[in-house]
């Protein structure tokens, strides 16, 4: 068993003596870091995503990882190893939290929409934790403190699917 790759990573020695407990773990993590490139944090929770989705999904490391494309991400020629890695965490995280990750998405989607439409900013709680957000607006001069009102109100649609996000499931 290889484990020159997990020392040259910088990969902690309890790190290393956990996964050999884990035969298929090992040697998935041994694959993914001859493929990717992770750093020692990342990997720390590389390993922590795939045990905890292991344990909730009731499967093989391999088989969640076939089939959710993690294999082929890590074979794919086009891609740098610092691109395989930032892929490969988005995609276990996003499993890993599915809710938290579809709320992220659904944040980001009405923040570029409020700010296409009116120049402003929504700012969501971290975590979305409570219920209410902000709005921002630069004002340089007072022709834009008029426009503020007229803006604000063309964007109410924006406003109240917004306050409906972060209510749910709060």
């Amino acid at each position: 068993m290889n484990l020159s790759v997990l020392e040259k990573r910088g990969i902690s020695v309890k790190i290393a003596e956990s996964l050999k407990k884990e035969p298929e773990l090992l040697e998935i993590s041994l694959n993914i870091l001859e493929k990717a490139d992770l750093n020692a944090n990342s990997f720390k929770n590389f390993i922590r995503y795939t045990r905890e989705i292991g344990l909730r999904e009731g499967k093989p490391f391999s088989e969640i990882f076939e089939n959710t494309g993690l294999f082929k991400l890590l074979d794919d020629g086009k891609l740098s190893e610092k691109t395989k890695g930032e892929e490969l965490m988005t995609r276990l995280y996003n499993l890993r939290y599915p809710f938290w990750s579809r709320k992220q998405a659904n944040f980001l989607k009405l923040k570029n929409k409020f700010r296409a439409e009116t120049g402003g900013e929504i700012i969501f709680p971290d975590f979305a934790e409570g219920n209410s957000f902000k709005i921002l607006f630069t004002i340089k001069n007072g022709s834009d403190i008029e426009k503020i009102e007229e803006t604000i109100a063309r964007s109410i649609p924006v406003l109240r699917e917004s306050l409906k996000e972060i209510k749910e499931n709060s």
